[in-house]
């Protein structure tokens, strides 16, 4: 079962020569089990805007890390973290040389209380 994306909220895109930076906060609910870490993806699709696909294979990496997270009740071994990223085209559309952007983040969260309710999220993309 996948992490459900409540809202994707982008940053302006910062664009220098050959470079695309692509920021923002994703909001999520992704709560923890009682003894155990609970791990899971969070996938999300940045549609706008649109990369080249006119050099391939696309060059992109991303960085993904908790914006907002909470235990409620008494701590007691809390756990959040982002364990790997990864980010791939998607909705690639060969008539006008374009594609969105999804991103992948490997989250765990230990403990019944705990919860992560935003990320961060930073991709670059070399065109």
């Amino acid at each position: 079962m996948s992490i459900t994306a409540l809202a994707v909220i982008p940053n302006t895109t910062i664009q220098a020569p050959g470079l695309f930076v692509y920021s923002g906060i994703v909001e999520c609910v992704f709560k923890g089990a009682d003894g155990i870490i609970v791990r899971d993806t969070l996938s999300f699709v940045l549609s706008s805007p649109r990369i080249s696909l006119a050099i391939e294979p696309v060059q992109a990496s991303c960085i993904v890390s908790p914006a907002s997270f909470a235990y409620d009740g008494n701590v007691n071994d809390a756990l959040w973290a982002v364990d790997t990223t990864s980010v791939t085209t998607t909705q690639e559309d060969r008539g006008t040389g374009t594609a969105a952007l999804e991103v992948f983040a490997n989250l765990a969260v230990r403990g019944a209380n705990g919860v992560i309710l935003r990320v961060n999220y930073t991709v670059f993309v070399k065109q």
